[in-house]
């Protein structure tokens, strides 16, 4: 009985921490989604991920 009482207990406190863990993704999740909108960050990204690609085409054609 009492273990059956010891792993009930283990198994709220599991729950309770999942469900804490999905409260704090929802609300870093909510934040992150407003970012991409700024174009200061827009900006960047963009040559970020133009520059990524350039460096892969260059490495493609190195390769071939």
């Amino acid at each position: 009985m009492s273990r059956q009482i010891f792993f009930l207990g283990i198994l709220d406190v599991l729950i309770g921490v999942v469900h804490w863990f999905a409260l704090v993704a929802v609300a870093v999740a909510a934040r992150l989604r407003a970012l991409p909108a700024r174009p200061k960050v827009r900006h960047r990204w963009e040559l970020t991920t133009g520059r990524l690609f350039i460096a892969i085409g260059v490495g493609v054609a190195v390769a071939a």
